[in-house]
């Protein structure tokens, strides 16, 4: 195209030439420079409102973590462990049920685990076999002390024979034993702190009574435990 033709279309269209190159520069920096930095003061925005209620939350979380009793906490966890422990333990529930025998009058024959083991959810149990005797009229005490014990425990099956006249019974049962691991994850930075509950608070206050309110600590919070012996 000579030059004269393009001064000439330049002369017919320079009312349209020069808008249409402001809009098209004006579409060129809402694309690529004006949208841009606005989305991304956007998105900074929202990750600042985010971390500043991460950081609000953690504050309220570690306020919280500092009011805790650690003693008071330590007994209570004493307590949980002591009810339900995270391993079998053969020898402490063995002592226990001896105690427990012993207490209430009974002479236990013989006493044996069993293979039998069951789980629920994150619940697991074994059995205990016995073959004891004793007074008959003695044997619903220490059916009640073996189910209202600090261990949770129950009595599974039970059998029960004597004389017509004899006040002596031969008594044949399974006790089932529970147990449960300890949990693997205790939540994350982010979850919230769990709390007691008042039927929880409930259920530990009954334990220390039982217990006579002694303290546990954890180390020894499987150790067997009974009630003073009705016979002294």
């Amino acid at each position: 195209m000579k030059k004269e033709n393009l001064v000439k279309f330049y002369q017919t269209y320079k009312l349209y030439i020069f808008p249409a190159a402001v809009a098209l520069s004006s579409i060129f920096l809402i694309l690529f420079a004006i949208y841009p930095q606005t989305a991304k003061l956007i998105s900074n925005q929202k990750e600042a409102g985010s971390l500043i209620s991460k950081s609000d939350f953690l504050e309220t979380k570690v306020l919280a973590l500092e009011s805790l009793d650690a003693e008071d906490l330590s007994t209570k966890v004493g307590f949980a462990l002591n009810a339900l422990p995270s391993e079998k333990d053969f020898s402490n529930i063995l002592g226990l049920l001896q105690q427990l025998a012993g207490q209430t009058g009974f002479s236990i024959s013989s006493i044996s685990l069993s293979g039998s083991t069951s789980k629920l959810s994150n619940i697991e149990s074994y059995e205990v076999k016995m073959e004891m005797n004793g007074t008959k009229v003695l044997l619903p005490v220490f059916i009640n002390e073996l189910e209202n014990s600090t261990r949770l425990m129950k009595i599974k099956k039970i059998d029960v024979s004597s004389g017509q006249f004899s006040q002596v019974v031969d008594v044949s049962l399974i006790v089932q034993v529970l147990y449960s691991s300890l949990p693997q994850t205790f939540g994350t930075t982010d979850s919230s702190l769990p709390e007691l509950s008042q039927k929880d608070e409930e259920l530990l206050a009954t334990m220390a009574r039982v217990v006579g309110e002694t303290p546990i600590s954890p180390d020894t919070a499987i150790a067997p435990r009974g009630k003073s012996n009705p016979f002294e």
